[in-house]
């Protein structure tokens, strides 16, 4: 008897000692069973039962079933890079797996589940996944993650052991190395010192193949947890201090995206993000995503970014994790209007599984966001706009900040301008990333990138300093007058003593671009240009008629009494890069005699509202603005 009880108090003792290890150290638990990683079953059935009352919800898992059904006979993707990249394969690849294994998860139906290991298949047996850039070996990481962890009691044991290995063999080889405490001799692991988008989808990715198959080395999944521990936090300064994203609303949505599931992967396999969502800005973050978005639906694109933007799993997570009941209830909106979109048919949004686990439920009450922000940062911005929930409201966005971020344009003092439903002042956005030296030696002779196709003011021809930043020097939000002002003399180093941008929003109905140059460089003359893909009538050289889809804006130059309008096609120097179809410039151009000058430029939508027959406004040096 005594040896049994002997046995048992043993064994009580290790259990007591492995529980606590257990709640001082996650890690030490074992891993969860199968389906564990963001949607596990319990959380899988609720959805599904919430569906039955929420109409939005039943609307959401239709659509993702469509879009499965339709890739069904879709041939699955080749091994062809593009330039250096596997990544659009990559990006492909991952929509179908989460795609077709979530639809799997809400039917049962055998045919999804199919199709995704079709897909997985396939790129288990490619020779690598381009580890020379390693974004394309992260998304496929996460693609064979979630897919192996969702369809884990479908799939057979050699399935199994078939993409375990696949994950190993093209993604964890590399984690020892990247992870290593020394850091990483790999040059092709550079992402973990990294402090932008790369490092939060690179360390996503792998994150998740190492907790997929953490129940078979354990180890391994201690040490990636760790090195992401470290790693992560050096991009998450980018969201200090107010939240805004250095790369663009485009990039905050790749960059933000898998950080969002690096944080929800650890929270999902060890009920912790380890202070991870503590980085200062990342709790408002979500503001940023609200706020730059404007009244056209169009974002303001700085930097390499589109300016379309729509429903973001990652921005439905963040409103939910930090009690934003406004971005929350916007969250849903653009989920309700991507839903009435095509109602059939695959999705673009390789991440739109992820709806179903990170669901925007309708919020009991969201109060009203302020009109104007401020954000500051690496990128400072700041956004104006009439109202919200008015498609026909004025939205100004205004850049400053720094040109030296990760993505950057020369963008300093570059605005855009929605009203009546239009975008008028508008960001190009990128080029193509193929063309020779895109983010080399020749990045600056690009037209979309540098200053000369930007909202913005130049000194003859000379390019913003790519190393310099523009501060916000002011900014003031009040019921009738809101605005922003923009130092650009550090980026147009030696032009003039004094070099600043203001832009106002007048009764929430107009703005005042004011530029303001004292000091200038001889003989220089200063060029005001805003890009538009308008039609524009001067008639009248001092008053620009802009027209576009049934709208008019009238531009009125108040200042100085003899300048003029100009338009040209925005056309590159190069036949390589993008034409431009259909963009013109509307410029002012004027070289002041004593090396001081003023450009105030009235932008006025013509609706036939209280703005249209205003009268001009007095113009008071920016110094002045209150």
């Amino acid at each position: 008897m005594r040896p049994i009880l002997l046995r048992l108090l043993l064994g009580l003792l290790v259990f007591s000692a492995a529980s606590r290890a257990a709640e001082s150290d996650p890690l030490a638990r074992p891993p969860a069973p199968h389906p564990r990683l963001l949607l596990d079953d319990a959380a899988l059935r609720a959805a599904v039962a919430a569906a039955q009352t929420d109409p939005l919800r039943a609307a959401l898992h239709r659509r993702i079933v469509a879009s499965a059904t339709a890739d069904l006979g879709t041939k699955p993707v080749e091994r062809i890079l593009v330039g250096p990249r596997l990544l659009d394969k990559s990006r492909t690849a991952l929509g179908r797996i989460l795609t077709a294994s979530m639809a799997y998860r809400l039917t049962g139906d055998p045919r999804f589940a199919a199709r995704a290991l079709l897909e997985m298949r396939t790129v288990t047996n490619f020779v690598d996944w381009n580890p020379s850039h390693f974004l394309d070996v992260a998304e496929l990481s996460l693609a064979l993650a979630l897919g192996y962890d969702w369809l884990h009691a479908a799939l057979t044991p050699s399935e199994r052991s078939e993409i375990r290995s696949s994950l190993q063999r093209h993604a964890l080889v590399f984690a020892r190395e990247a992870y290593a405490p020394e850091g990483p001799k790999d040059k092709r692991l550079w992402f973990v010192k990294a402090h932008h988008n790369w490092n939060q989808v690179c360390n996503g990715g792998l994150l998740a193949a190492a907790l997929a198959l953490a129940e078979d080395d354990p180890e391994l999944a201690r040490l990636v947890v760790a090195g992401v521990r470290r790693s992560l936090p050096l991009a998450m300064t980018a969201y200090a201090p107010d939240g805004a994203y250095p790369e663009g609303p485009g990039y905050w949505g790749y960059g933000t995206s898998y950080n969002v599931v690096a944080l929800a992967l650890l929270e999902s396999a060890y009920g912790t993000d380890f202070g991870l969502s503590a980085a200062p800005g990342f709790d408002r973050t979500a503001e940023y995503r609200l706020h730059i978005q404007g009244t056209s639906g169009l974002a303001f694109n700085h930097a390499d970014g589109g300016a379309r933007i729509g429903a973001q799993a990652e921005y439905t997570w963040l409103a939910r994790r930090f009690g934003l009941a406004t971005a929350l209830a916007h969250s849903r909106s653009l989920l309700e209007a991507a839903l009435a979109g095509e109602r059939s048919g695959r999705v673009n949004d390789r991440l739109f599984a992820l709806h179903a686990a990170w669901f925007p439920e309708a919020p009991a009450a969201a109060a009203s966001a302020p009109l104007d922000r401020r954000f500051r940062g690496p990128a400072e911005i700041v956004t104006l706009r009439g109202a919200w929930n008015d498609p026909r409201a004025v939205f100004v966005g205004l850049k400053g900040g720094s040109n030296a971020v990760n993505h950057s344009h020369l963008d300093a003092g570059s605005f855009v301008l929605d009203a009546g439903g239009v975008r008028w002042a508008e960001d190009l956005g990128p080029d193509n990333y193929n063309l020779p030296a895109y983010f080399g030696a020749k990045r600056w002779t690009y037209y979309r990138l540098n200053n000369f196709s930007h909202n913005t003011l130049t000194p003859g021809d000379t390019l913003q300093d790519p190393k310099a930043s523009a501060p916000v020097v002011a900014f003031a939000s009040q019921p009738a007058r809101a605005f922003g002002v923009v130092d650009l003399a550090p980026v147009y180093p030696g032009q003039a003593d004094k070099l600043r941008r203001g832009v106002v929003l007048l009764d929430r109905r107009r703005v005042l671009v004011q530029d303001e140059a004292v000091g200038l460089r001889a003989g220089t003359p200063l060029v005001w240009r805003m890009v538009t893909g308008a039609a524009i009538d001067l008639a009248d050289p001092r008053q620009a008629v802009l027209k576009r889809d049934g709208r008019v804006l009238r531009a009125k130059i108040l200042a100085p009494a003899d300048a003029v309008f100009a338009a040209a096609p925005a056309t590159p120097p190069t036949a390589a890069e993008n034409r431009n179809a259909g963009m013109s410039v509307l410029s002012v151009k004027v070289t002041p005699g004593r090396g001081s000058a003023r450009i105030a430029v009235l932008l006025t939508p013509q609706d036939d509202g209280p703005a249209a027959g205003a009268a001009d406004p007095e113009l008071v040096a920016l110094a002045d603005w209150k």
